[in-house]
């Protein structure tokens, strides 16, 4: 598991990217525009949202923003 503390300038964009395990994404400050090929969400102060695995995604900041992404291995991917 990775925790992840993200600062975006307003307009700044992750670009699509596709994780290998389960994500959690948390807005910590301001707002988010959260973005997949079926649906696009936007996230304010406090809102969180999950997502599979192999999942192609983008993250755009409305605003100055912060958000906490936790990233997950699922077990087949986890090595010992």
């Amino acid at each position: 598991m990775h925790i992840v503390l993200i600062a975006l300038r307003k307009g700044a964009k992750m670009i699509k990217y596709k994780a290998d395990g389960l994500i959690c994404l948390q807005v910590l400050e301001r707002q988010i525009k959260f973005k997949t090929d079926e649906q696009t969400v936007e996230l304010v102060n406090g809102q969180m949202l999950t997502l599979h695995e192999a999942i192609l995604h983008d993250v755009l900041a409305k605003e100055e923003t912060i958000f906490l992404l936790t990233l997950t291995t699922t077990l087949e991917n986890k090595s010992n």
